[in-house]
């Protein structure tokens, strides 16, 4: 009995079927839906159509090797998730637990391979949610952590110091992490930025032999700041994991993004500008952003566009809320551009005014241009 009212309740609340040959795979999402930057469980349902029962119908497929896949095909750049679906406690259901770095359209590929039997593919669509889009609800913490220290525990502007990441995993919390992917040539790249914005820096910490990360970091004025991690755990695809510093000393001029809005910036014999979208961005829709690059004196497209780490260029945007971020990712790579245009896949969270950091690298030498733009629902 407990089979058949497990099996009809799993289909009474499945949000999609697919069949392949004799098999129909049944997806279950969370009832509110999928949300980014919390951990998710998804759960299947495998059948053989080909073996019925009058009561419980399709019969279950037990033991199958169920090897999941999730990407994005707007941003062919993120790392994938992937991870082998462990079976749950009815026969025939499977489980997975990924984590989305930003809300968007997912791809999730599901490789089943019954006992004694031919592998088949089933592919689903998943649309993830931002996480502000439910505010009153309690969000579930992601599967991974980051803890940062300083040496001195007190940093002061000006003045180099010490900062050390420790990773943790959930599912084994006293040891530190350290089974990171290599995405665009690093296993860990920082951002840091100013809560008002001011500042900005693109770093790769060390890694060191017991599994933390260590970097040597002068912030240059005091303040607020936002850390934010972006990384790969092996297997679960990008992530984003967020701390806090602050560093003593004077803060220099308060950057107001209200008063700072432009879209074209001259970075020595370099000018970039964001040619689209001309107005604001639209929120929670993935679009085309195109930077343009060309020489400053001639205005003529810069056509040597080398690759910077990885990519034809990043572009990294922090909310004036200072604590969203959004990295955007190349829809092309270096080699392929030819007219000093370079096109990324943007998505924007929430309204509001955002300063964005593009960097690219024409002719040898990296430029870091900054834009502020605004988003409306």
């Amino acid at each position: 009995m407990k089979t058949i009212l497990a099996a009809f309740l799993f289909l009474a609340v499945s949000t999609a079927q697919q069949r392949s040959g004799n098999y129909e795979v049944s997806l279950r999402l969370p009832s509110s839906g999928l949300i980014s930057r919390e951990e998710m469980e998804i759960e299947l349902r495998v059948v053989d159509l080909t073996r019925t029962d009058p009561l419980t119908g399709a019969a279950p497929v037990i033991r199958a090797a169920v090897d999941v896949r999730i990407d994005m095909p707007e941003m062919p750049g993120m790392a994938e998730y992937h991870e082998v679906a462990h079976p749950e406690g009815p026969p025939g259901e499977y489980g997975v637990h990924p984590t989305f770095a930003h809300g968007g359209d997912y791809r999730m590929r599901i490789s089943v391979q019954p006992p004694q039997e031919k592998p088949f593919e089933v592919t689903f669509p998943l649309k993830v949610d931002d996480a502000n889009s439910a505010p009153n609800r309690k969000p579930v913490p992601s599967r991974y952590s980051m803890e940062v220290t300083t040496t001195p525990k007190h940093p002061k502007s000006g003045e180099s110091v010490e900062v050390r990441f420790i990773f943790r995993d959930r599912t084994n919390p006293k040891a530190i992490f350290s089974s990171f992917e290599t995405v665009h040539e690093a296993l860990f790249h920082l951002i840091v930025v100013r809560s008002d914005l001011a500042h900005f820096a693109h770093l790769h910490p060390t890694a060191e032999p017991d599994g933390s990360f260590r970097l040597h970091f002068t912030f240059p004025k005091g303040g607020d700041y936002r850390l934010f991690a972006d990384v790969a755990p092996t297997g679960a695809g990008s992530q984003i994991l967020f701390a806090r510093v602050s560093a003593n000393g004077d803060k220099g001029e308060i950057f107001d993004a209200r008063t700072k809005s432009r879209r074209t910036q001259q970075i020595g014999g370099v000018t970039v500008w964001l040619l689209s979208p001309q107005d604001t961005f639209p929120v929670k829709r993935t679009i085309p952003v195109t930077v343009a690059i060309a020489d400053a004196k001639t205005g003529e497209p810069i056509r040597n566009l080398e690759p910077y780490l990885g990519a034809a260029g990043h572009f990294l945007l922090v909310h004036q809320d200072g604590v969203t971020f959004v990295h955007s990712h190349p829809l092309a790579d270096a080699a392929s551009i030819h007219d000093g245009r370079v096109e990324f896949a943007a998505r924007l969270p929430k309204a509001g005014l955002y300063r964005g950091w593009v960097q690219v690298k024409p002719n040898g030498e990296l430029v870091t241009a900054d834009f502020v733009v605004r988003a409306d629902e």
